[in-house]
């Protein structure tokens, strides 16, 4: 039955399709695309933007990104990690760190100066009622809040664990990611994160071709030496519309799912898994600039902050449908209300981590003084 309305339906409106999309246009490749992704449209109850021009978008976006995280390992030799960068700012400020951040946020600027339309929220929540303005804002807020906190707890997020620790075959990452994505996905679910950022219809047409895709992506991968700049150019296919590309990612309710992020992490770890597979098997003993690799062992225990921050990261980012990474980017691409309520309650959040830290720091030690010799 389900062949035959395929053959019926799908088919024929791809067709159709192929004349007026660029990427079908006299190319087998083309059609393929837009052939599998009018396939999920019917079969999944997909969103009517994801498209094969999105598909192909996504994974040359996740290419660059896999590759940008392979060079700063391979010649800096310290992981990418956005999480991590942020949090080592309020723990031990280093300017290998506030590098890092601050290009991802002239990245923004540039970026949104060359593609344009990078608004973060749906123009309702700009015009419409104040209550729907307050409660986008502590949706924003708590979010950012529990993104800040359970990525410093757990130690990482969709970079350092989702793009590094699984291509090294990290226990602990293959518990993470795992447990954050559920997590994410519950509570993006059961609050209705979807209704709460859905698509701008005028970004969603912006997205470019697969050949104009695979040309910016040769141009930031033969300059990836500015590879913060290269991450946050990359990052338009993943800030543009961010909350409502993850929301319509994470939310199963709501009938219109969107699974570009997945392409962008499938074309990410396509690069980093046999980048790291070489590098702790064969590849150089130290990075391009001297010194030693950085990286944290593999074989660390998985331990109750590493499960808890998971989930507490995981429910954040589907409150409000923002990670670190696109945060930054945001805040140079459209420095807006909203995208400061989300990296205030980021940071806030990474403080409470730092103090928390702290307090049960000094109850070790105080316990360890009262022990009995």
């Amino acid at each position: 039955i389900w062949v035959k309305r395929y053959r019926a339906k799908v088919i024929p409106n791809a067709s159709r399709a192929a004349a007026s999309e660029p990427i079908a246009s006299g190319n087998r490749l083309g059609l393929a695309l837009t052939l599998a992704s009018k396939a999920m449209h019917f079969t999944f109850g997909v969103s009517e933007y994801f498209s094969a021009n999105g598909v192909a978008a996504a994974v040359f976006g996740g290419l660059v990104v896999g590759s940008t995280v392979a060079f700063k390992t391979g010649v800096v030799g310290e992981v990418l990690g956005v999480s991590g960068s942020t949090r080592g700012m309020i723990v031990k400020p280093a300017f290998g760190k506030a590098a890092f951040i601050i290009g991802l946020i002239v990245a923004g600027i540039i970026t949104s100066h060359t593609f344009g339309n990078m608004e973060p929220l749906p123009p309702p929540v700009h015009d419409g009622d104040s209550d729907m303005r307050a409660r986008i804002f502590a949706r924003l807020a708590i979010g950012g809040f529990l993104v800040g906190f359970g990525t410093a707890l757990g130690n990482g997020c969709t970079s350092g664990h989702g793009l590094t620790g699984l291509a090294r075959l990290s226990l602990r990452s293959w518990v993470a990611v795992p447990t954050f994505m559920f997590f994410a996905m519950l509570t993006a679910t059961l609050s209705c994160t979807a209704d709460a950022f859905p698509p701008d219809p005028a970004s969603e047409g912006e997205a470019p071709g697969w050949k104009e895709s695979l040309a910016w992506a040769a141009c930031i991968v033969a300059g990836l030496a500015i590879c913060a700049l290269a991450a946050g150019l990359v990052a338009k296919r993943m800030t543009a519309e961010s909350a409502a590309k993850v929301a319509g990612f994470l939310d199963w309710r709501s009938g219109a799912w969107d699974p570009s992020l997945a392409f962008v992490m499938g074309g990410g770890l396509a690069v980093t898994f046999p980048f790291w597979q070489y590098l702790e098997r064969r590849g150089p003993s130290s990075p391009l600039l001297g010194g030693a690799f950085g990286t944290p062992p593999r074989t660390k225990a998985v331990d109750r902050d590493l499960v808890l921050g998971a989930v507490i990261f995981g429910v954040g980012w589907g409150v409000c449908g923002i990670c670190p990474g696109p945060a930054w980017v945001l805040l140079g691409a459209v420095p807006t209300a909203e995208v400061v309520v989300v990296l205030a309650g980021l940071l806030l959040g990474m403080v409470a981590w730092r103090l928390l830290a702290k307090w049960r720091g000094a109850k070790a030690c105080l316990a360890a003084a009262e022990a009995p010799e």
